[in-house]
């Protein structure tokens, strides 16, 4: 079980990344470990993609007895849906505006010193 998407509840003042789970967090932990046990599993038919997968001894033999989870569970690449072009042209028109801002922000601010006798020119 992979637990690192359950993100809410942040620890703070902790040198490392932690969460608090809530209840209902605990309680589906609790749930799939349950279910588990109790059903077993070939390692084909109990897995939630990004959060949980039963693997047979053989197959974690083949990976050279590693238990990291990242060998098993699957992990989607959520930016396949994204469309770069219409993000990147959304961003491109978000910076024009911003650079506008700014190209507006330090005229308004040499016209301030120049109208106090202090030009910054």
């Amino acid at each position: 079980m992979d637990l690192r998407t359950w993100t809410e509840n942040p620890v703070k003042g902790e040198n490392k990344k932690k969460v608090r789970l809530i209840d209902e967090q605990i309680q589906r932990a609790a749930d799939i470990y349950h279910t588990w046990q109790c059903e077993g599993t070939d390692g084909t038919k109990y897995e939630v993609p990004e959060l949980y997968r039963s693997v047979g001894i053989d197959e974690i033999e083949k990976k050279g007895w590693s238990l990291v989870p990242s060998r098993y569970i699957e992990f989607i690449d959520h930016d396949l849906g994204i469309d770069f072009n219409a993000e990147m042209s959304r961003i491109q028109k978000e910076m024009r505006d911003v650079l506008a801002q700014e190209k507006q922000s330090q005229k308004m601010l040499k016209d301030a010193f120049r109208g106090i006798g202090y030009g910054i020119d």
